[in-house]
Order: structure tokens, then C-alpha cells, then sequence
């Protein structure tokens, strides 16, 4: 709801394009600024707990803009300082959730589980969340705000549920930990700092050095590991790329989708919902067609797939055709991202991955508001301009680096 609802104030408080997708830049400035940070935090302390109180913060925040728009206070500043305080905790979230999940289950069923949780999250976020901010938002502006705050608290106590403890080793017949030794041949990370030796995971201290000293050292070694390697410094470059393409084509999609396509307001949330469905298609799809086709052309295929969608989409004028395309995009790119997701964790240390992550997420989507304000620009031009060219950058990133994501698949052994 909040995604949703975000950009449908944004779009009502101003129609500068620029202003508009100044909002999608601040979505993004977190993981740029804080998202390694988040990263070696999270490989530190209790993940769980970590997403209970990002969840309980969001919360609070959103409540405070809700209020705002009661009284008529708010403004695209106070837009902006809400979407950043959010984001900001959603870098500590999804770096602890994408972290734990391998502490949960094999590596063998990380394809799996990749897919239920991202068909759990189009479900709720894309396929419910999406369309009904959109009707909330036709009563009142602050409705989605308000229901979008207790959707966050409501997550928070729902990850009570969640073991903080990791248990693959006590799922029989579900593998064990992710092996650290690469394959015969594979070029090697650096090695990480003696502060981070084998036993270090989640709560470990360095008490010989202070906190945080210790965990700017343990964000140092995520890059390290990504830099010092060339694929997985060949698949950073890729989503970055990937990154700046689809924020580009989407920084002001709710305004093309109004404007150009005549989608009212309180419907942009169903037209959204359209590449929910393809989504969740994908996230069901992608273990099946990953068992029958190589995993490097299915990532490779589904990313440029999900380019020329987009590219697509900025070339025609009528909302169902748009949206047809918009279905064909999440599709492919929830097929790319699941099994991408599967190989990203298979070839990186288990106490590694939250650092890691960040990392990765720094590198990439940290460099997202170039991609946004670009956007901004181009639309303030046409509002088409936006979707074709941010499309042909993402079709073009596959092509470009195949041959890190034949080298990533390779190594991980699927």
C-alpha cells in the first residue's frame, strides 16, 4: 500500500515530473547511504528482532504522515522524509530476510523457497496491497497511509513466529550449510578480516575493538568480497545497470499511466497489480522451468525480457495493452530474480550474507536515484522517454554480462 500510495500523493501534491520522481530517488537513497551498513548490522545482531523493530519503526512513521495529511500539513518534503525513513528500515529488513533464509532451509530447496516468499510477497504487496491503496486513496489520502502503518505492525508481530536460531543443520535430508570452497579453477574473493573468523554470525563481537569501528571493518569485507572477484564484480555492474534502467522507466510511471494511458487515480493500483499477476506466475513458474532449462538462460532471457516490456510499454498509447506488458514484465523478472536469488546464495558464505547483501544492494540499488532523476528529466521532456529508454538499458545488461551470470551458475554448481 505504501509503494501505491507514495507516488499517487506525490502525483496529487505536485505534477513536476521531476519533483515526482524525486520521490523514487528518496526510495532508493537509503541503500546507497546505509544499505552496507545494514548489512554488516544484521550478520551481527539478532535478524529477527531486526525486522520486528524495522517493522514497528515503518509503522510509526506512517502514522506520522497519515496525521500530516489529516490536518493538511503535508507536503512532497514531509512525502520525501517518510519514504526515507521507511526505506531506511526496509535496508535493515530485507538484508536480515534474504540473510536468514538459508539459515531455515537447504540449499536444495533455495529455489523454493525463493519462490514462495516471493509469490508471498506479490500476493500481499502487489496483488492486494497495490489495488486496494488505489481505492483507498479515492476516499481519502491518508487511508492507504494509515492501513498501509498497520500492515507494518501487523508484520512485526507475525515475525514472532519466525525461529531466530538457524536450524538447517537439524532439518533432515533438507543439505547443510552452503559450502565456502569454490570449484576447481573459480577465481577467489579476498579473504575475510581476522574479526570475522569462522564463528562469527549473527551477535558476535570483536570486544578488542569498538562497535563501531568493528562494523565498518565487517562492511569493508562485503565489498572486498564482491570487488575482489570478477564475477561477482561482473554481476554488481549487471544489477546496477538493471537498477538505474528500471527506476529510469518507472520514476514516473504514475503519471504516464494518468496522463498518457487515462487511468484514474483510484485505479493505478489495479493497473500496477497487472505485473503482480505476472509475478506471482513467475515466482510460481521459476523452480519448474529452472529444473528443465539452464538457470544462465532463464536469468539472462528473463531480464532482457523484462527491458523490452518496459521499452514497450512507452511505445503504446491504450491502458490494457500497457498493462498486458506490464504482466509480461513481472513475469520474467520475478523468473529472473528467483532463481538469480538461488545462485546468489549458493556461491556466498553463509556468515557473509548479510554483509554481502548489503553490498550488493549499495552497489545496486544505492545508485537507483540516477536512475530516477534521469527519469524525471526525460519526462519533464516527454513522459514516454522515460519507459523506452530505461527499457533498452535493462535489455541491454544481460547481453552485456552473460558471461557473469554463465560464470555465477556455474560456480554454484546448478
Amino acid at each position: 500500500m505504501a509503494l501505491t500510495a507514495f507516488p499517487l500523493v506525490a502525483a496529487f501534491l505536485t505534477t513536476d515530473p521531476l519533483l515526482v520522481s524525486g520521490l523514487m530517488a528518496v526510495r532508493y537513497l537509503p541503500w546507497l547511504l546505509l544499505g552496507a551498513l545494514a548489512g554488516a548490522v544484521v550478520d551481527r545482531v539478532d535478524r529477527v528482532a531486526a525486522m520486528r523493530v524495522s517493522g514497528a519503526v515503518r509503522a510509526g512513521t506512517m502514522g506520522v504522515l497519515a496525521l500530516l495529511l489529516a490536518t493538511g500539513s503535508a507536503n512532497i518534503w514531509a512525502l520525501y522524509a517518510a519514504m526515507f525513513t521507511v526505506m531506511t528500515c526496509e535496508t535493515v529488513y530485507d538484508s536480515a530476510a534474504r540473510a536468514h533464509l538459508p539459515a531455515l532451509v537447504g540449499r536444495g530447496r533455495l529455489d523454493a523457497a525463493n519462490s514462495r516468499l516471493e509469490g508471498g510477497r506479490v500476493l500481499a504487496e502487489d496483488c492486494a496491497g497495490a489495488p486496494a491503496a488505489g481505492l483507498l486513496f479515492g476516499v481519502a489520502a491518508l487511508l492507504p497511509i494509515a492501513a498501509g502503518g498497520l500492515a507494518f505492525l501487523l508484520s512485526a508481530v507475525l515475525l514472532i513466529g519466525i525461529p531466530a536460531t538457524a536450524r538447517r543443520a537439524d532439518l533432515p535430508g533438507r543439505g547443510g550449510a552452503v559450502p565456502e570452497a569454490r570449484p576447481a579453477g573459480a577465481a577467489r574473493g579476498p579473504v575475510p578480516s581476522a574479526d570475522v573468523g569462522p564463528d562469527a554470525g549473527p551477535g558476535a563481537g570483536t570486544p578488542r575493538r569498538g562497535l563501531v569501528r568493528a562494523v565498518a571493518a565487517d562492511t569493508a569485507v562485503g565489498f572486498r568480497f564482491i570487488l575482489g572477484d570478477r564475477v561477482q564484480a561482473g554481476l554488481a555492474v549487471y544489477g546496477t545497470g538493471c537498477s538505474i534502467g528500471f527506476q529510469t522507466a518507472s520514476a514516473v510511471l504514475v503519471l504516464y499511466a494518468q496522463q498518457i494511458l487515462g487511468v484514474p487515480a483510484h485505479l493505478y493500483g489495479f493497473f500496477l497489480a497487472s505485473a503482480a499477476l505476472g509475478a506471482l506466475a513467475g515466482a510460481l513458474a521459476a523452480a519448474p522451468l529452472g529444473r528443465r532449462i539452464p538457470k544462465a538462460v532463464l536469468i539472462s532471457g528473463g531480464f532482457a525480457l523484462v527491458g523490452a516490456a518496459v521499452a514497450g510499454m512507452g511505445l503504446v498509447a491504450s491502458a490494457a495493452a500497457a498493462a498486458v506488458l506490464w504482466a509480461l514484465m513481472g513475469f520474467a523478472n520475478s523468473v529472473g530474480n528467483v532463481l538469480a536469488l538461488g545462485v546468489l546464495q549458493t556461491i556466498t558464505p553463509d556468515r557473509l550474507l548479510g554483509r554481502v547483501q548489503g553490498a550488493r544492494r549499495t552497489l545496486g540499488w544505492g545508485l537507483a536515484p540516477v536512475g530516477a532523476l534521469l527519469g524525471g528529466l526525460l519526462g519533464r521532456i516527454d513522459l514516454a522517454l522515460p519507459l523506452v529508454v530505461g527499457g533498452s538499458l535493462v535489455m541491454a545488461m544481460p547481453l552485456l554480462f552473460s558471461w557473469a551470470i554463465v560464470g555465477a551458475v556455474r560456480r554454484a554448481g546448478l
